[in-house]
C-alpha cells in the first residue's frame, strides 16, 4: 500500500472498501472477545459480485492495452482480487454454519485484506499505465525540441512550430487532467505552473532560431550569442519538462524525497546545505517560548534555537556592507553567545530554572528581541536599495545598445550600463535571497517562488546581456532589436515578480520607517545643492526621492490589496493618493529651481514642495504602523464589574514519552506530543479550536499506546474506531478555521489558513484508510508488508498531527485581523499561564 493515495479516484474507490472492511475486521474481533458474528453472507456477495464486474471490465482492458507492462500486470493484480473474494465468500459460508470457526474468521481477515491491498494493487497499476502514457507525450515534446540547433531559414522554423505545438498542446491535455486529479495540491500547482512557463517560451524560442538563422545567412556579428540565448531557451524548456515528468510519476511523499524536487535544489544553489525547512525555522519564537519558561524538558530544542538565531544573525551580517548596522547585528550575537553560555553552564549544573537562570533568560530575550528587531530593520534597507528601481538597469543596458553608431563612445557606454545591470542583478538576486533566509518568512510556497524567482534572474541576466550585444554590433538590425526586446520585457516581468514577492514579506511597517528617512535625506540633499548652485546634483537627488516614493506606493498598494478591512483600505489609498499627487510637482519644481538657483521664490516652492512629500509619506507610514500594531488591553471600565468566569477548562493528561518506548508508538507519540505542546500555549475555555487539538493529540496518543515494540496492535477495533473519530474531529476543526478565514481581513493569513486547511480532509481520510489495512495484518507471515504498513499509518498521523499544528498557528495569525460581529470572535486566543 502507498504511503499517501496519491489521486483522488484512487481514495474514492478505497475509502468505501476501507470502511466495508473495517466492518469486518471489527466483528472478528468482537467475536474473539466472545461476542456473536453475525451472517456476512449478504455483505460478501456484495463485495464479490463488485469484484466480479471488475475483474471482468479490468480484463477486457488487459486484452485491448498496447501498454505491455500493463498487459503483463494487470491479470496478476486480478487474480489475486478475486482469490480474495473467493476466500470472503468462503469465509462468510464458513462463520454462518459454525460462528465460532477459527478456520473461518482467520480467512475473514485474510480475503479482507487480500481484497484492500488487491484493489490498491490494481488501481496503481492502472494509474502508472496511465503516468507512462502522459510521459511518452512529454518525451515527444523533448524529441521535437532536440531538433531546434539544427533549424534554419523561415521555411523549416515554420515547419518545426507546426510540429512542437501540436506536441506541447497534447502533453497540456494530459497535465491538465492530471492536476486535477492530484491529492498533493502543492504537485498539482507545480505541473500548472511548468506548463505555463513551457507555453511562454515557444514565442522566445522562435525568435531565437529565426535570430540565428537571420544573422548567419548575412554574416552579421554575435551570431554565437544568438545561438546561446536559443540553447538557454531549449535547455529551460526541457528543465521544465523533466520537472512535470518527475511530478507525475510522484506517488508518495517519500518518493518525492528520494528524486530529490525543487527544494533540495536549493542546497547546491547556497552551496552549504541549507534546505526549505532551514529557511522556515521559527527560530526565534522557539527561543523566546523557552526564555520565559525555562523548562528544563526545552532545553535542547531552546537552546538550538538561540545558537540558530546568532547564526542567521553573522550570516547576514556577512552579506551586509560595514556599517553601523553590521557592528550592532554582530554586538548583539556576540553578547548573546556570551550570556547563553552562561546559561548552558547553569542549566548543566541543574540550575536553570533559578533565581541566577532567570535573569540571564531575561537578559538573553531582551537583546534577542533587538536582534530580531536589527536584522527585519536590516533587511528592510538591502530592499529599498536594491528594489528601488528594479527594472531601470536592464532599461538603461537595452537604450545603450541602441545608441547611434556614429557615437564613437557607444561600446564604451554599453560596457557600462552593462556592467551596471549585471551587479544589480546579482545584488537584487543576493537580497531576496537574505529576505526568504533571514526574512522570518512563515510560508514555504512564497520562499519556494522566490527561490525560483531567482533562479530565472540569474539565468536570463546573461542571456539578456548576450542579446543587447547582438544589438549593439548589428546596428538598426530589426530582427536583432525585436529579439532583444522580447528578453528584456521577459527579464523585467522576472524582476517585478521578485520585487512584489519580496514586498510581500518584507516587514512593510521598517521598509516604510527606511523609506521616510531616505526620501528625507534625498530632499534635504536636493536643497543644499540648490543652495550651493549645484542644479544638477539637486535634480538627481529630488529624481531618487521620486523613484523612493514611488516604492513606497508599491508597498502601500499590497497593503491595500492585501486587506478587506474597508476603513484601512480607504486610509492607506487617501493618503497614496495624496503621495502620488505630490511627485511630479516636487520633481518639476525641483527642475525649476535648478534652472535658476538664485531665483529665490522658486527655491521656497521647492522646498513647500519636498515638505508635502515629507508629510504624504509620513502618513502612509503611520496608517499602516497603527494597522500592524497589536492592540491595546482593553480600557478598564469606571467603576469595578465582576469580569465573567470563563468555563472551567478539562484537566490535560500531558503526554509522556517513557525511554524504552520504541516501534510505531514512538514516533505517532512524539506527533501528537509535538500538537498537544501547540495547543497547551493556548486557553481553551472559551476557544472551541483549541478544545479540539488537545482532545485530537490525545486520541493520536491513545494509538500510539495500541502498538508493542514489535509493531502489533493491542485492539484493532480501538484502532479503527479511534482514526474515524479523528476524521470527525477534523471536520469539526475544518468549520471553525474556515469561520476565522471568512472573517480575516487579510487576503494573505486568510489563504494561507484556507491551503492548510484544504489538505486536512486527504490527510484524514487516508489515515482511516491506512489503519483499516494495519488492522487487516493482524496474523500477517510477510514482515515486510506489516512493516510497510506501520510506516505508513506513521507517516499519515504524523501529517495529520503537524497539520493540525499549523492550523493552531495560522488560526491565531488570522484572528489578529478579524471582523468584528462574526462566529470566530468566539475563539478568544488567550496565552495560557
Amino acid at each position: 500500500m502507498p504511503a499517501v493515495f496519491h489521486t483522488k479516484t484512487i481514495q474514492e474507490i478505497l475509502e468505501p472498501v476501507a470502511e466495508k472492511i473495517s466492518t469486518m475486521v471489527i466483528l472478528d474481533e468482537d467475536a474473539s472477545q466472545g461476542g456473536t458474528m453475525p451472517d456476512l453472507t449478504a455483505q460478501v456477495e456484495m463485495v464479490a459480485s463488485a469484484v466480479t464486474t471488475l475483474v471482468k471490465v479490468g480484463g477486457q482492458t488487459a486484452d485491448d492495452t498496447e501498454d505491455q507492462t500493463l498487459k503483463r500486470e494487470l491479470p496478476r493484480s486480478l487474480k489475486s482480487v478475486q482469490k480474495s473474494a473467493e476466500q470472503l465468500v468462503e469465509a462468510a459460508e464458513t462463520l454462518k454454519n459454525k460462528p465460532s470457526s477459527l478456520t473461518g474468521r482467520k480467512l475473514l481477515v485474510v480475503g479482507s485484506r487480500g481484497i484492500l491491498e488487491g484493489i490498491s494493487d490494481l488501481l496503481l497499476t492502472n494509474d502508472e499505465s496511465e503516468v507512462r502514457t502522459m510521459v511518452a507525450a512529454c518525451r515527444d515534446s523533448q524529441a521535437v525540441l532536440g531538433d531546434a540547433h539544427s533549424v534554419r531559414g523561415i521555411p523549416n522554423l515554420i515547419k518545426f512550430i507546426k510540429q512542437l505545438t501540436p506536441s506541447l498542446t497534447e502533453m497540456s491535455k494530459h497535465v491538465d487532467r492530471r492536476q486535477k486529479e492530484l491529492t498533493n495540491m502543492t504537485h498539482a500547482e507545480e505541473l500548472v505552473d511548468h506548463c505555463d512557463h513551457l507555453k511562454k517560451f515557444v514565442p522566445m524560442l522562435t525568435s531565437c532560431i529565426k535570430l540565428v538563422s537571420h544573422l548567419e545567412a548575412r554574416g552579421g556579428a554575435r551570431s554565437k550569442e544568438a545561438g546561446e540565448n536559443r540553447d538557454y531557451v531549449v535547455k529551460s524548456m526541457n528543465q521544465h519538462i523533466e520537472e512535470i515528468i518527475r511530478i507525475l510519476q510522484l506517488k508518495t511523499d517519500r518518493d518525492e524525497l528520494a528524486q530529490g524536487d525543487f527544494k533540495s535544489l536549493i542546497a547546491k544553489i547556497l552551496g552549504n546545505g541549507e534546505s526549505t525547512s532551514d529557511f522556515l525555522s521559527d527560530d526565534f519564537k522557539i527561543a523566546q517560548d523557552f526564555l520565559s519558561k525555562l523548562d528544563p524538558r526545552d532545553a535542547e530544542e531552546g537552546f538550538k534555537a538561540i545558537d540558530e538565531c546568532i547564526r542567521q544573525a553573522r550570516q547576514l551580517a556577512d552579506q551586509m556592507e560595514d556599517g553601523e548596522d553590521k557592528d550592532e547585528i554582530l554586538r548583539l550575537a556576540n553578547d548573546i553567545e556570551d550570556l547563553v553560555n552562561q546559561l548552558k553552564k547553569l542549566h548543566a549544573a541543574g540550575k536553570l530554572d533559578t533565581p541566577e537562570g532567570r535573569a540571564l533568560a531575561a537578559q538573553i530575550a531582551k537583546k534577542i528581541a533587538e536582534l530580531e528587531q536589527k536584522m527585519k530593520e536590516a533587511i528592510a534597507k538591502q530592499v529599498a536599495r536594491d528594489f528601488l528601481d528594479p527594472t531601470g538597469p536592464a532599461k538603461r543596458m537595452t537604450n545603450a545598445a541602441l545608441a547611434d553608431s556614429s557615437d564613437p563612445d557607444r561600446e564604451k557606454k554599453f560596457e557600462a550600463k552593462a556592467k551596471e545591470f549585471n551587479d544589480h542583478a546579482r545584488s537584487a538576486a543576493r537580497t531576496a535571497m537574505n529576505v526568504a533566509r533571514h526574512g522570518l518568512v512563515q510560508d514555504e510556497d512564497t520562499v519556494m517562488d522566490i527561490m525560483d524567482t531567482i533562479q530565472d534572474i540569474e539565468a536570463l541576466a546573461p542571456q539578456l546581456t548576450g542579446a543587447s550585444r547582438i544589438v549593439l554590433d548589428n546596428p538598426g538590425d530589426e530582427i536583432a532589436i525585436e529579439h532583444m526586446n522580447m528578453m528584456k520585457n521577459e527579464y523585467c516581468k522576472k524582476m517585478e515578480k521578485m520585487k512584489d514577492l519580496v514586498d510581500q514579506v518584507t516587514d512593510s511597517v521598517e521598509f516604510l520607517k527606511v523609506s521616510e528617512k531616505d526620501i528625507f535625506k534625498d530632499l534635504e540633499k536636493a536643497k543644499t545643492a540648490l543652495g550651493a548652485d549645484q542644479g544638477p546634483q539637486a535634480n538627481e537627488h529630488a529624481i531618487t526621492a521620486a523613484k523612493r516614493c514611488r516604492r513606497v506606493l508599491d508597498v502601500a498598494k499590497g497593503e491595500a490589496e492585501n486587506s478587506t478591512d474597508p476603513a484601512y483600505v480607504q486610509a492607506v489609498t487617501e493618503a497614496s493618493e495624496e503621495l502620488a499627487r505630490s511627485i511630479k510637482p516636487m520633481v518639476n519644481g525641483c527642475r525649476d529651481a535648478a534652472d535658476d538657483t538664485s531665483n529665490s521664490a522658486n527655491r521656497k516652492k521647492f522646498d513647500k514642495q519636498a515638505d508635502r512629500i515629507n508629510a504624504a509619506v509620513s502618513r502612509i507610514r503611520q496608517v499602516v504602523e497603527d494597522h500592524h500594531r497589536p492592540p491595546p488591553p482593553p480600557t478598564p471600565p469606571l467603576a469595578p464589574v465582576q469580569a465573567p468566569t470563563p468555563p472551567p477548562e478539562e484537566p490535560v493528561d500531558e503526554i509522556e514519552l517513557p525511554d524504552n518506548m520504541s516501534g510505531p508508538a514512538l514516533p505517532i507519540m512524539m506527533a501528537a506530543k509535538d500538537l498537544q505542546d501547540e495547543a497547551l500555549k493556548w486557553g481553551a475555555g472559551n476557544n472551541a479550536l483549541i478544545q479540539i487539538a488537545r482532545r485530537m493529540a490525545a486520541r493520536m496518543a491513545e494509538m500510539g499506546g495500541l502498538f508493542d515494540d514489535t509493531g502489533d496492535v493491542e485492539s484493532r477495533k480501538r484502532l479503527i474506531n479511534i482514526a474515524k473519530e479523528l476524521a470527525l474531529d477534523t471536520k469539526e476543526l475544518i468549520k471553525l478555521a474556515k469561520a476565522v478565514a471568512a472573517a480575516c481581513t487579510d487576503r494573505r493569513l486568510k489563504a494561507t489558513l484556507l491551503q492548510i486547511v484544504d489538505r486536512l480532509p486527504m490527510i484524514s481520510t487516508q489515515l482511516k484508510i491506512i489503519a483499516t489495512v494495519k488492522a487487516t495484518q493482524a496474523g500477517q507471515t510477510d514482515e515486510k508488508s506489516d512493516h510497510e504498513a506501520s510506516e505508513t499509518l506513521v507517516l499519515n498521523a504524523q501529517n495529520l498531527m503537524k497539520g493540525v499544528t499549523e492550523v493552531i498557528q495560522a488560526a491565531q495569525s488570522g484572528s489578529l485581523k478579524l471582523k468584528s460581529g462574526t462566529t470566530a470572535d468566539e475563539l478568544m486566543w488567550t496565552r495560557a499561564d
